[in-house]
C-alpha cells in the first residue's frame, strides 16, 4: 500500500469535548478499548446527522530540503454516501472528485484522468483515507494503524506495519467539540517532512450541486 501520494495530497478529516473529562496528557491506546470506542462512535453518530458540507482548509508543507514552508489553500466537498471533492486553488490549481467507484484527477497544466478504484490500488487506498478522514469513518483505518485517544478531543494514529511507517511517522487529528469534524490534521513522515491542515468555515447540510461530483473543471 502508497500512502506517499496521499501525503502529498495533504491529506488528509467532530458534540463532545474530552478536555473536561480526561487529565491533560492521558493517552488511550488500543488497551483502553472504553474510552476509545466510546469517542469513535460518536464521531460516527455525529457525521451521520450531516449529509453535506463544504469547508475551506489550509495545507502547509514543511520539508526537510526547504528552508521554509510551502502553504496552499484550497475546499473540500462532501455528500453522502460517497461523493466527495478536494480542490486545491492556491497557488497550484488542482482538483480530486470522487463519486462512488470513479474518480477524476485534474490540474490546471493537463488534461483530465480519470480512474476506478476496482482497478487503481494507490487510488483505492487513497480514496478511503480522505473519506474516513472527512466522513468520520475512522474504523476503517483500524487494520492499518493503532489509535490513541487525547484530550481536546484528540486523535494519534500510528502505523502498524514496518512497510507504513515507511511513509508515515505519525497523524494526528484534532476535533472541533461541538461537530466532531477536523479542525486540524498533522502528517509527520520519516525523513523529517510535516503537513499541517487547518479546516475552518464549515457549512453543513448544504444542496451541492452534482456538477461538482461529476466534473474535474477548475472553479
Amino acid at each position: 500500500m502508497k500512502y506517499l501520494p496521499l501525503l502529498r495530497m495533504g491529506v488528509l478529516f467532530i458534540f463532545f469535548s474530552l478536555a473536561g473529562v480526561f487529565p491533560p496528557g492521558l493517552a488511550f491506546g488500543v488497551e483502553s478499548g472504553g474510552a476509545l470506542e466510546n469517542f469513535l462512535q460518536k464521531v460516527e453518530e455525529s457525521s451521520a446527522a450531516i449529509d453535506s458540507f463544504s469547508c475551506d482548509f489550509t495545507q502547509i508543507k514543511q520539508l526537510a530540503i526547504f528552508a521554509g514552508p510551502v502553504e496552499f489553500s484550497g475546499q473540500l466537498s462532501l455528500r453522502r454516501p460517497d461523493k466527495l471533492r478536494w480542490e486545491f486553488v492556491d497557488p497550484l490549481p488542482s482538483v480530486i472528485v470522487l463519486n462512488g467507484n470513479r474518480g477524476l484527477k485534474c490540474t490546471d497544466r493537463g488534461p483530465v484522468t480519470k480512474f476506478n478504484l476496482d482497478g487503481d490500488p494507490v487510488m483505492r487506498m487513497v480514496a478511503s483515507q480522505l473519506w474516513a478522514w472527512s466522513s468520520g469513518s475512522y474504523r476503517e483505518l483500524r487494520d492499518d494503524f493503532d489509535f490513541k485517544l487525547l484530550p481536546g478531543p484528540a486523535l494519534v494514529f500510528s502505523p502498524r506495519s514496518k512497510e507504513t511507517a515507511s511513509y508515515i511517522g505519525r497523524i494526528k487529528v484534532v476535533f472541533d467539540p461541538d461537530h466532531l469534524q477536523p479542525l486540524e490534521v498533522e502528517i509527520n513522515e520519516p525523513g523529517g517532512d510535516r503537513t499541517l491542515l487547518y479546516f475552518s468555515n464549515y457549512r453543513r447540510n448544504l444542496a451541492l450541486k452534482d456538477v461538482l461530483f461529476s466534473e474535474c473543471r477548475l472553479r
